[in-house]
């Protein structure tokens, strides 16, 4: 039996209890008992010591403002949480109020599927519709309700160290430089790119990255909706584009053999010079290596394009069961009214969402506020705007292409069947 390390949390009274426990996969959590008249439970999934931190921090806060709430989290391993959240919400019985999670189409599958509380009155109450742009609260509803909260966003692009490139400096300002520095650095026995593909996810930043810079934010999102054959001469072009990175030498190999944080130390020590990532990234990163760090947008691939960004945004969502549990509604209230979201983002390194928030201290956020801004429009990601049942197998098809093991057409089509498989069959 396979098992899963689950980290089971308590705060009560602002005092942080926690252990780990060693849970059958099938079973996934345990969660200790709450025996206040006033209770809330909430679901997390920290990637980071200092995640977990920051989620402390933040329930504290909460409590000094709500002290006669009982707060108890439930903490669950990312990778695990987001692969069975429908069995983990499925099976809460009782456990579970408020849900980290994330918008698009990720937060409509499990609205559509009826797993989660309309919050829509608790919008209403709280006026939360004058505190946030309209693209957050966009990402909060299905059919004009509201099922969730957002919390934050934040951009994805190059992480590099400048110690590393400096011999390069136009390393990420045109196509053919960033291949120039890939080849030149393999000359030394070193990579551009470092990248753990054994979660899949991560190699499907290339490909949204290409894809967004060739052929722009519509196509994108209709081609992860299922309404364009991924043997468009158009997809032809993106794997193409990718294929000359993988010539050049631009990543580690065997990138399948690691998860996305075990990727990591090739750029600490020096093997690899940078990963293509999102900033929450950051929070896992050493300060002697963060001190080296620079960040730059995916370059432009053709001339007078228009730039499409990566941004994903992370909510909170609702069980059904939280619908009369007055502390949910006092604890998402509490995150759009008081400073609460400021400290929790410049603790996760990410963007907050409400508006005339301060602005953030943390070089990367304003890097990305910089960058997004200038963003024609941008996407959740290729797993978060497309239904999971296609992104996943879709990325493992990505991974054995980044491996070398089918080349372009083989991935093409193999990647359409999926996509008729799981669509046409829906129509």
């Amino acid at each position: 039996m396979v098992k899963s390390f689950c980290l089971v949390a308590s705060v009560i009274g602002g005092l942080f209890i926690s252990t780990t426990i060693d849970a059958a996969e099938e079973l996934g959590v345990e969660t200790l008992a709450l025996s206040q008249p006033q209770s809330l439970t909430l679901v997390l999934m920290p990637s980071s010591g200092k995640q977990r931190e920051a989620y402390k921090r933040l329930i504290e806060q909460f409590s000094e403002n709500y002290p006669d709430v009982a707060v108890g989290t439930l903490v669950y391993e990312s990778e695990y949480y987001k692969k069975n959240i429908e069995s983990i919400l499925q099976s809460n019985d009782g456990e579970g109020d408020l849900f980290f999670w994330f918008g698009g189409e990720r937060l409509r599958k499990l609205a559509e599927e009826d797993y989660l509380l309309d919050i829509s009155s608790w919008w209403q109450k709280g006026e939360w519709s004058e505190k946030f742009s309209a693209s957050s609260e966009q990402a909060s509803q299905l059919n004009q309700a509201h099922f969730a909260l957002p919390i934050n966003y934040y951009q994805w692009g190059f992480y590099y160290r400048h110690s590393m490139i400096r011999h390069y400096p136009d390393t990420f300002t045109s196509w053919p430089q960033l291949l120039n520095t890939c080849q030149q650095l393999a000359k030394q026995g070193k990579h551009l790119v470092s990248i753990g593909t054994k979660d899949a996810w991560p190699v499907a930043g290339w490909f949204d990255y290409i894809n967004l810079r060739l052929n722009g934010l519509v196509f994108h999102q209709q081609l992860l909706a299922g309404k364009i054959s991924f043997t468009d001469p158009r997809v032809e072009q993106v794997f193409s584009f990718w294929q000359q990175a993988i010539s050049a030498q631009c990543f580690i190999p065997s990138s399948d053999q690691l998860r996305w944080k075990q990727a990591l130390p090739a750029m600490y020590r020096g093997k690899a010079a940078s990963v293509l990532m999102g900033n929450f990234f950051v929070a896992a990163v050493p300060e002697r290596v963060t001190n080296d760090l620079a960040f730059a947008a995916f370059p432009p691939l053709k001339a007078g394009q228009e730039y499409y960004e990566e941004a994903p945004i992370d909510v909170i969502v609702a069980h059904k069961q939280a619908e009369r549990n007055v502390a949910a509604y006092q604890f998402l209230d509490f995150l759009v009214s008081s400073q609460a979201l400021v400290a929790l983002n410049q603790d996760l390194g990410k963007i907050n969402p409400l508006l005339n928030a301060p602005a953030s201290s943390d070089r990367f956020i304003k890097d990305g506020e910089q960058l997004l801004r200038n963003a024609k429009g941008v996407s959740q990601f290729f797993d978060r705007d497309s239904r999971r049942e296609f992104a996943s197998p879709a990325m493992a098809v990505m991974v054995d292409f980044l491996e070398q093991r089918i080349d372009a057409k083989q991935a093409m089509q193999q990647i359409e069947a999926i996509r008729s498989k799981v669509f046409d069959s829906a129509d």
